[in-house]
């Protein structure tokens, strides 16, 4: 089950959740990923649950190691997310971060805009863990794109937030899902 949501009359800034600030960067590298993440909550991903995750540079998280691949295809054969999967380089512009909150304010944004979008479900988020891909050039070096991934969970109940910036045009091949 799934539903996407999209607000198109304000700043694209204004649907990214703050970052920056005390967030950690994977390393600038062409098709690099993040160390191995611990998460601070168990996240229950259709059944299954993880404890850690990857954020990799080409616009994707996976649970169980890094992944390079830049060329989208869903036939990895491994659980991932991706928000905007395609051939990412921060080597030549941008950075791409992540945190995880537990912090009060950051927590009911989130619960705010989980009850918006599933009026039906009681929820209270007590952690979320978001990754963002800020201003992260397209490996032809043609363009560049802003966006977040949002892992929420109230330790029963798991939801995922995309939330897109500006994202420029470009000719690379480009996939928005996630797989099982």
């Amino acid at each position: 089950m799934g539903r996407w949501a999209f607000r198109v009359n304000h700043p694209a800034s204004a649907v990214l959740f703050p970052f920056g600030d005390g967030d950690l960067q994977t390393p600038v590298s062409d098709d690099g990923s993040s160390e191995e993440i611990i998460l601070q909550q168990p996240f229950n991903y259709f059944g299954r649950t993880y404890n850690q995750i990857y954020v990799n540079n080409n616009g994707h998280l996976t649970f169980t190691e890094p992944f390079s691949e830049y060329s989208p295809y869903s036939g990895s054969g491994r659980d991932i997310i991706f928000p905007l999967w395609t051939d990412l380089n921060n080597g030549i512009q941008g950075t791409v971060s992540y945190r995880q909150a537990t912090d009060s304010a950051t927590l009911n944004q989130v619960t705010s805009q989980i009850n918006q979008y599933f009026p039906d479900v009681s929820f209270a988020a007590s952690w979320v863990f978001i990754a963002t891909w800020n201003q992260v050039s397209y490996y032809s070096g043609a363009g560049a794109a802003t966006f977040q991934v949002l892992l929420v969970s109230s330790g029963d109940v798991s939801f995922i937030l995309m939330n897109y910036g500006n994202i420029d045009a470009t000719e690379q091949l480009w996939m928005v899902r996630k797989t099982q």
